[in-house]
């Protein structure tokens, strides 16, 4: 089976190139105010056949079926139909997975920056898994470990949408996960360019206007800023997801009302360019930043009050 996998890899050189963009969505946001400083610590929370939410959860959404029968929180990856050799570079999946996620899809979870990566380096820390990724998988799988094309670039980001609460003075951390969209075989060179907008969509269709000078009274800074995203197909590769840091300087005369922090793709250092181009050659990329998204890779919203 690992054969095929290696075969697979090497013949994506000899087809047809496509790009694929895709932001990870969500229905609903998470609430984010959380501090830097991960610690690789994992608790195991048993779940509680109790939560009424909890097991509405797990009767509505499609990413249940991930997971076995028997009250497992991890997901029950035997039951993919595809070569577990695909998860072998990840880590250990914490024993009280399926809890945690679905604490920060219902936006009960705020401290992301805090998350260990046993966490968001599983592809099923990304509830859209469930829906559209595991297809790749099962598809090629299922035509012998045939392709037609091939994916050079594309990114998803989660969760895009998240909320702070501020005063003029005070510091505040967003994190979100950034990490190469499923069908991706390159690795992806990439800068981040911190923005705001002066509108936005949120996800209950609600439009929300916010001011256009958020990089006048907010100093922001991102880490990391410049990176190497690696694989996601057909086997994860040890960074094919990274954890994106924004942490926001309010300054004491800051008006108050509504600022929406969000970021760009951009190329990154031409150093950085030459470096990882002669490591990976014509599997290195750099065209993640001219696909064209139909919403922004993050919108926090920074709500500034005396």
């Amino acid at each position: 089976m690992k054969g095929k996998i290696f075969v697979l890899w090497l013949s994506a050189m000899l087809l047809l190139v496509s790009f694929s963009g895709c932001i990870g969505n969500d229905n609903k946001p998470a609430v984010v105010d959380d501090t830097a400083g991960a610690k690789e610590t994992v608790t195991t929370v048993p779940m509680s056949a109790e939560d009424a939410a909890f097991v509405a959860f797990l009767d509505k959404y499609k990413q249940r079926r991930l997971f076995s029968t028997d009250g497992s929180s991890v997901p029950d990856r035997a039951g993919y139909r595809i070569p577990l050799e695909i998860f072998g570079n990840l880590p250990a999946v914490p024993g009280d997975f399926l809890l945690k996620t679905y604490l920060i899809k219902v936006g009960k979870f705020f401290d992301i920056g805090a998350l260990p990566e046993g966490y968001w380096k599983q592809p099923e820390f990304d509830p859209d898994f469930s829906r559209t990724g595991l297809r790749y998988w099962r598809e090629v799988k299922d035509n012998d470990y045939k392709k037609t094309h091939w994916s050079t670039s594309g990114v998803r980001s989660y969760p895009y949408e998240q909320y702070v609460s501020a005063k003029p003075g005070y510091m505040f951390n967003v994190s979100v996960i950034l990490s190469s969209d499923w069908s991706v075989e390159t690795y992806q060179g990439i800068r981040i360019k911190v923005k705001f907008l002066s509108t936005a969509t949120m996800a209950d269709g609600r439009n929300v206007n916010a001011s256009p000078e958020g990089g006048k009274y907010i100093d922001m800074k991102v880490t990391p800023e410049e990176f190497l995203l690696t694989p996601a197909y057909p086997i994860f590769t040890a960074d094919w997801s990274r954890k994106l840091t924004f942490t926001g300087n309010i300054s004491n005369d800051t008006p108050e009302g509504t600022y929406i922090l969000s970021y760009d793709l951009a190329v990154p250092s031409s150093e950085n360019s030459e470096k990882w181009f002669m490591q990976n050659l014509n599997l290195y990329s750099e065209g993640v930043q001219m696909v064209k998204i139909d919403k922004p890779y993050l919108q926090a919203f920074i709500n500034v009050r005396q």
